[in-house]
């Protein structure tokens, strides 16, 4: 385990030597795009865990789990060779939190490289979320990049990404910052931005469905995408069955609140 003033790095195992491999992180925010899209790739890929963060820059609570016991929020890096399920070498970073105050996000991101630059990070992947007032019926993918070059390439090799008619104008926390960071160390990268429910606590699955299929196309992913499908359709299910449960409709006013007033602003968190 390293510890300085800030940080706890503790090491969970041995990186092997890996060959020009992209970090995809994908963390909490706006409808959780991020997160359900990393943490699936963690499970799909079946990722090696290397790394567990912990920092004074996190927020100063603990989470209690199911048996009633104190975690702190942490940050995991894991790692994918190339193989049978990918053609590249893949770092993944998911975590409970990100750091959303100006300096807590910039050292974060900073620290993540300076984790990520000797195992051979030459690509950075970082996945958000679009906030719109409503649910979008079919999510749109945007892809926002470090360079032109990079923009052309994912455009041709992933079918669907636009890169016109961007509705975000920027791009705040890791998912803006780490692309940023990176790019004053030459390395290249593209933020995958998703129409989403503006609202943190929506759990983006159809969103994360439509990111994934983004990136499976340039890295050849084997994965089973039909796994959240079936978790969309539960969700559905559910989400209906509270509809009809909930007398004049209190659920979806409450959603609506909770999306705020305008229903012509988008902006985007992260």
């Amino acid at each position: 385990m390293k510890s300085d003033k800030m940080w706890i790095i503790e090491e969970k195992g041995k990186c092997p030597k890996l060959k020009n491999a992209i970090l995809i992180a994908g963390l909490p925010g706006i409808g959780n795009v991020g997160k359900i899209t990393a943490d699936f790739l963690v499970e799909e890929l079946k990722a090696k865990e290397i790394y567990r963060i912990n920092s004074f820059y996190f927020p100063h609570s603990v989470f209690i789990n199911e048996e009633s016991l104190l975690e702190l929020p942490t940050i995991f890096i894991h790692i994918v060779k190339a193989g049978p399920k990918t053609n590249r070498d893949i770092i993944l970073l998911t975590g409970d939190i990100q750091p959303m105050e100006e300096q807590a996000s910039y050292a974060f991101c900073d620290k993540v490289l300076e984790l990520v630059i000797p195992m051979s990070c030459s690509e950075i992947v970082t996945v958000g979320g679009i906030g719109l007032p409503g649910e979008p019926k079919k999510p749109q993918v945007y892809g926002v990049a470090t360079d032109k070059k990079t923009l052309q390439r994912w455009k041709k090799s992933s079918k669907g990404l636009k890169i016109k008619d961007n509705k975000a104008a920027t791009i705040v926390a890791t998912a803006g910052l780490l692309l940023g960071l990176g790019k004053l160390r030459n390395i290249s990268g593209i933020s995958l931005l998703c129409e989403t429910v503006g609202h943190p606590y929506h759990l983006g699955l159809k969103e994360a469905t439509e990111v994934l299929k983004i990136i499976k196309q340039p890295l050849k992913l084997k994965a089973d995408l039909n796994k959240i499908e079936k978790e969309i359709k539960k969700s559905e299910i559910e989400q209906s069955e509270q509809v009809k449960e909930t007398s004049e409709g209190v659920l979806m006013k409450k959603l609506k609140r909770m999306s705020g007033d305008s229903s012509s602003d988008t902006s985007y968190i992260g």
